[in-house]
Parts: C-alpha cells; sequence; structure tokens
C-alpha cells in the first residue's frame, strides 16, 4: 500500500487547446452537434471523420504491443441507447490493453448541454460517466465558440478525463502521449478542418514529437 501511494500517477489528465477557425459560429455549432449526436448514438459512424487517421496501422496490428504504443489501450463499442429529448447517450464498450480486453460491458453515459449568451457565444458540453469508477471517474469535452467581425470564429476546446484508481497506475505521462493524447487533439484538429472544408482528408496521425 506505501508503494503504491508513493508512486500513484495523477488521475487527472487534459487536453486544452485555442485556435481562430475560418468557419462561422453556425458552421462550427453544425458540426459540434454532428460530432457529439454521433459519439452518444452511433459512435461507429465517427470513424469515417472526426475518428479519420486515429485506428490502428497495418504495422501497429502485428507488432508486439508494450505501454508505450500508439494502440496500448483501445475501446471497442458494443449496444447504443440514445435519449434525443434529454440529449443523453449510453454506450458499452469492452476496454483492452495490450490486445488483450481486461474490461467487459463497461457502460459510458453522457450528457450533452449547448448554452448561448446574448453575444452569441456558444458553450457545447458534453460530460460522461462510466460505470466502472475503478477506470474513469469523470470526464468532459467543453467545445466554446465567440464570433468574430471579420466572419471567424475564436474557439476554446477542452477534453479531460479523471482516471480511476486502477486504470491510473497504468497511465503514466508517456503512454498518455503515445497512446492517448495526441488523439483528442486530432479529434478537435478534424473538428476545425471539417467546419472549413465541409469534410475531413485522411492522413497518418500519431503521436506529436
Amino acid at each position: 500500500m506505501l508503494s503504491t501511494t508513493a508512486f500513484a500517477r495523477p488521475q487527472m489528465r487534459e487536453v486544452v487547446m485555442d485556435t481562430i477557425s475560418k468557419a462561422s459560429v453556425a458552421q462550427l455549432q453544425h458540426v459540434v452537434d454532428s460530432f457529439y449526436y454521433q459519439f452518444q448514438a452511433c459512435p461507429d459512424s465517427l470513424f469515417g471523420w472526426i475518428y479519420l487517421g486515429l485506428e490502428e496501422t497495418p504495422e501497429s496490428k502485428t507488432e508486439e504491443k508494450t505501454k508505450e504504443s500508439r494502440d496500448a489501450i483501445q475501446l471497442r463499442y458494443q449496444d447504443r441507447v440514445y435519449d434525443p429529448t434529454h440529449k443523453i447517450g449510453d454506450v458499452a464498450i469492452d476496454i483492452y490493453v495490450l490486445g488483450t480486453r481486461w474490461w467487459k460491458d463497461q457502460h459510458l453515459v453522457t450528457q450533452y448541454v449547448l448554452t448561448t449568451s446574448p453575444n452569441n457565444f456558444r458553450k457545447a458540453h458534453m460530460t460522461a460517466k462510466y460505470s466502472g469508477t475503478s477506470i474513469l471517474e469523470a470526464g468532459d469535452m467543453i467545445i466554446t465558440m465567440q464570433p468574430l467581425a471579420d466572419g471567424t470564429t475564436k474557439v476554446h476546446y477542452e477534453f479531460r478525463l479523471v482516471f480511476g484508481r486502477i486504470l491510473s497506475l497504468f497511465i503514466s505521462d508517456k503512454t498518455w502521449a503515445n497512446a492517448m493524447q495526441w488523439r483528442f487533439e486530432t479529434i478537435f484538429e478534424n473538428v476545425i478542418e471539417c467546419a472549413e472544408t465541409g469534410t475531413v482528408q485522411y492522413r497518418f496521425r500519431g503521436p506529436k514529437k
């Protein structure tokens, strides 16, 4: 117990990014709404645009996985239930670590709330909780959009996870950077690209050096 406590890793990890998008607030809002809806109701469809570039490569499928591999942790979606009235999603997920299923049928429950201020400042906030708190205690994805005078939009992005006690012991700084952080950065980049161009072009993605 003393050893575990002494070397416990931080449970909270986050990605925070800011950019000026050439898209209007309306364009960005449309993309964000579509992203959140599909995440909650039909997450497999995201692999065609928001998750583009996050999938395994031919090389990563055959190589031996380590804690520092880009695919050290994988989520595989199972059942989905969506409440459109309250924008609440419930997705069953199997969690694989180093290619082995560690947890089965873990439920990720999310809720999406959009707030708009009189100056058209918009905050799209999705909260998440897992059924197994030893894996993940909570999560937040926040995308705020502020229109600028020249028709562009100031966008602020926050993705925050609070890992449970068991999984946080596995997530070192290097594991976070190589297996997870770059994915959440790519998601934001793909949101912006889709809002500006109407599509997302495939390109190789991986940990940022």
